[in-house]
């Protein structure tokens, strides 16, 4: 899975929960895959960014 693609999916299930699409008995594995979700897409955002931070490292300073 991509950033992209969980950050869709995530929208995707916020909007159909503020909306009140989501049958009750549904809502609890809802709000599960949603913090999955979450957790996917901080992981991959802190990967990036460490991976930028050794990237500028990397750069010879004049």
């Amino acid at each position: 899975m991509t950033y992209h693609d969980a950050y869709d999916q995530l929208t995707g299930l916020v909007d159909e929960i503020e909306n009140d699409e989501v049958p009750l008995d549904e809502l609890p594995a809802k709000i599960k895959l949603a913090g999955q979700l979450i957790a996917f897409c901080q992981d991959r955002l802190r990967s990036v960014e460490t991976e930028y931070q050794e990237a500028i490292e990397r750069i010879p300073r004049r």
